[in-house]
Order: C-alpha cells, then sequence, then structure tokens
C-alpha cells in the first residue's frame, strides 16, 4: 500500500475504499490522488491473484450458506447462528471489498485522474498567469 494511505485516518481510508467500490471520486483533490493511486494498485495485481479476491469470498458464502441448511435441520441452533454470523461478514466483504468490483474501481480511477488532471492543468495556469 502507499504510504499517503497509510497515513490517512481509519474514516479516510474507510472513504477511499467506499469510493472505489461505488465508482466515485473525492470532491477534495488530494484524496482523489490517492484514490488514483490505490486505484492503480489494485489494477496492478497479477489477474491470478486478483481473481482469488474476486471470487474467494463467493465461494466461501456458497459453502458457508449450503453448511448452514444441515444445522438447521438437525437443529443445532449453536452452530447454526455461528456459520450464520461467519457468512453475515463474508457478504459484507463482498459488499465493501474493491476487488470485488473492477469496473467499479477503472471507473472511479478514471473519475480521479480526470479531477487531478484538472486541478493539475487549473494550479499550473494560475502560476503562469493566464487565469485572467
Amino acid at each position: 500500500m502507499p504510504k499517503q494511505f497509510q497515513q490517512l485516518s481509519v474514516y479516510e481510508q474507510c472513504r477511499v475504499y467506499r469510493l472505489l467500490t461505488k465508482g466515485e471520486t473525492a470532491n477534495d483533490p488530494e484524496l482523489a490522488a490517492i484514490t488514483l493511486e490505490i486505484s492503480g494498485h489494485f489494477r496492478s495485481q497479477n489477474r491470478v491473484k486478483a481473481e482469488v479476491f474476486r471470487w474467494a469470498p463467493m465461494v466461501v458464502a456458497l459453502c458457508l450458506a449450503a453448511s448452514v441448511l444441515p444445522n438447521a435441520v438437525e437443529g443445532q441452533v449453536g452452530v447454526m447462528l455461528f456459520l450464520v454470523f461467519i457468512l453475515l461478514g463474508v457478504v459484507a466483504n463482498l459488499m465493501l471489498n474493491p476487488w470485488t468490483r473492477p469496473k467499479n474501481v477503472a471507473r472511479s480511477e478514471e473519475a480521479s485522474r480526470r479531477l487531478v488532471d484538472t486541478v493539475g492543468r487549473d494550479r499550473s495556469a494560475s502560476v503562469d498567469g493566464t487565469d485572467f
């Protein structure tokens, strides 16, 4: 992970992950630059790693769901509730993890790149004195 991302507060790190998952960009140019850098990290990983992180939670969720049913039929409530809580955690991972939504990561990367480029052009124009 890039150092700029690691220096963010936990709230801002979660915000960056949410932006990547939704395919959006931040209004803050500095946060958009960090989002751009992180999206590059997600997209630059090798294909096997990306596919494992994308599909493994889905396989785990299906296996857990399949193992909950026999426990429910047999009346093992404790085991069933334990598996259901783990299943809810896996489903939350599927909903919040940028690895599971590569198209949204690409959309967020493009939007962040546009914002960073626009801000960069505005700053260079104001330094040149051509922003009258």
